[in-house]
């Protein structure tokens, strides 16, 4: 039998869990009540992606055998991917416990720690990993996340490339310093991140991904192209690979590559993202096609699978918002002018216009564009999750954090840009903070709005509102009462452009952004496609195209589809579609 356990283990280290799977239903065949085979069975499940299936193997494992280490780790783990932290931090208690040097245990207990929101019990794990094998590069990945996570993106930046310093040759390690460099604004380091993931593992779809996910960003499309067309070689029905490559094809590309996008959906499974990865290529592939019956469909199933995956809460949602206005009342002002340089808070609805203001503020020498920084909504969460005030300690810290995760700024810079669209819910912090930070709201027509956010896959949870069309009036709606309450708080200090005259007169709305920071035009300000750099949001193919009015009043051509959110919309507080 131990020859059989042998094989079995050999099997699951090279990643071959059906044979695994073979060997342990062998094994529990001749022994149902044999420990081990019952912890290799619960790994072959995990392997073949059924966690749910290889959890009650781990379970009986250790019903068996309560003092079997390698089981209780593995149930630990399997709960944490099953989104149960809760009941798998007390088996991860118990087994650092008996043993301090087990410094998978205390990973594993991070990860747990920080699905549970428990920053320092988390850090206080990571270090300990750290501290067992400092010259290994799995402890730095973790806290690089950890840090990632409460918003110290410069020290998070500083253990991610010690990572890839110690273990040159981690692929995971260059996989996940790529994009903190690119948010940095360094983009031919996080180009050379990814490129050195996949010259180690070619045939690694993570790392091809994340590739051409730069390449995208850099505006080298049909190397782009090449990369999505390597992975479907290596996974042909990669829901990512599909959908993203959909989104940059032409038209004629994409008729050859709809009968792989069908063929992929036959196959994937009903209750992860990949069905609506897939649902929004096709609907692209169908629009570019002139199948308006055909985008229509696959647009509402894409988005009702990711609506099902991550629910809109409107309740909490309204509760949130009511509690950051009454946080603000007229008469604030802002404290002095902070050290260095000033913010230029670019804030709108997604997909207002933001990312096209921001390429034409980037044009200007003084001003440098950093694209959509996380770092004021992670500095300010701890504070808004527990009621603390505002007051002249925490504007201080605000700003002092603000300072720290800037990168480094060329000689000359006045000013640099935020263009992280959600910050409307924040701007009564942002204007308290700096009396010298300037706020540019960008309009557009929300049902123009809600037309580019139903057919766009947009990442994270943070915009699960746009997946439903109800939820998506709800949410624009308390944005409506947000910018008007900010409007009334700090009168004067907030500009407003609207999307469609910008588009119509791009030299006029350059030469108002230029005015509102103070700055001499320059003509480059009217040639925002000639200025874009690296692009980390959607808009990056949108943005290397000169500037055009195609997609104003484009919502028109499908009121039947947008029926639920038009229904939606309280016309008190959008007087102007009336």
């Amino acid at each position: 039998m131990q020859n059989d356990i042998s094989q079995a283990l050999r099997a699951v280290q090279s990643g071959d869990f059906r044979t695994a799977q073979r060997l342990a239903r062998k094994g529990l065949k001749a022994d149902k009540v044999h420990p081990g085979w019952m912890n290799i069975a619960g790994i072959a499940e995990c392997g073949m992606g059924r966690p749910k299936a290889g959890l009650p193997h781990f379970q009986l494992a250790l019903k068996l055998a309560p003092d079997f280490h390698e089981a209780r780790r593995n149930l630990a783990q399997t709960l944490l991917l099953l989104g149960r932290a809760e009941e798998a931090v007390g088996h991860l208690h118990r087994m650092t416990q008996a043993n301090p040097q087990d410094d998978v245990a205390w990973a594993l207990l991070a990860q747990v720690e920080m699905a549970r929101g428990d920053g320092a019990a988390a850090r206080t794990a990571v270090d300990r990993v750290i501290a067992l094998h400092p010259g290994q590069a799995r402890g730095y990945l973790l806290r690089a996340r950890l840090l990632g996570q409460v918003g110290e993106e410069a020290a998070a930046l500083a253990d991610l490339e010690r990572a890839a310093e110690l273990e040159p040759g981690n692929v995971e390690a260059q996989i996940a310093l790529s994009l903190p460099l690119a948010r940095v604004d360094r983009p031919d380091a996080a180009r050379a991140a990814a490129e050195r993931a996949v010259s180690l593992a070619p045939g690694h779809v993570p790392a091809r991904l994340v590739l051409a996910m730069r390449l995208v960003e850099q505006g080298e499309t049909e190397a782009a192209k090449e990369q999505y067309r390597a992975v479907l070689e290596i996974a042909p029905g990669q829901a990512e690979a599909l959908e993203q490559l959909a989104q940059i094809n032409s038209g004629a590309e994409n008729a050859v590559l709809a009968p792989q996008v069908l063929s992929a959906l036959k196959n994937v499974d009903d209750n992860g993202p990949a069905r609506g990865q897939l649902h929004f290529a096709l609907a692209r592939i169908a629009g570019q096609a002139g199948d308006e019956d055909g985008f229509a469909k696959h647009l509402t199933r894409a988005n009702a699978v990711m609506a099902r995956l991550m629910p809109y809460d409107a309740g909490a949602d309204t509760r949130l918002s009511e509690a950051l206005m009454a946080r603000f009342e007229p008469g604030t002002e802002g404290d002095g002018p902070g050290d260095g340089v000033a913010p230029v808070y670019v804030l709108g609805l997604p997909r207002s216009g933001t990312s096209l203001t921001e390429a034409m503020l980037g044009a200007h020498p003084a001003v440098r564009p950093l694209g959509e920084r996380i770092a004021p909504g992670r500095l300010l969460a701890p504070l808004i999750d527990g009621g603390l005030p505002f007051d002249a300690g925490a504007r201080a810290a605000f700003r002092h954090g603000e300072a720290e995760s800037l990168p480094a700024l060329p000689e000359g810079t006045r000013f640099y840009t935020d263009k992280m669209p959600e910050n409307y819910r924040l701007a009564g912090f942002l204007l308290a903070a700096r009396a010298d930070a300037r706020v540019i709201h960008l309009r557009r027509d929300p049902r123009d709005v809600a037309l580019s956010l139903w057919q766009a896959h947009l990442a994270g949870s943070a915009l699960n509102y746009a997946y439903d069309l109800r939820a998506m009036a709800h949410r624009f709606n308390l944005y409506a009462r947000m910018m008007a309450h900010w409007h009334a708080v700090f009168p004067g200090r907030i500009l407003d452009l609207a999307y469609e005259d910008l588009v119509a007169d791009v030299e006029g709305a350059s030469r108002r952004l230029a005015a509102h920071l103070g700055l001499d035009w320059v003509p480059e300000m009217a040639r925002p496609d000639q200025a874009a750099g690296q692009v980390l949001t959607l808009s990056a193919n949108q943005l290397r195209q000169p500037v055009h009015a195609r997609s104003v009043g484009k919502w028109r051509k499908h009121a039947v589809l947008l029926a639920p959110f038009l229904a939606g919309l309280d016309p008190r507080l959008w007087p102007e579609l009336g």
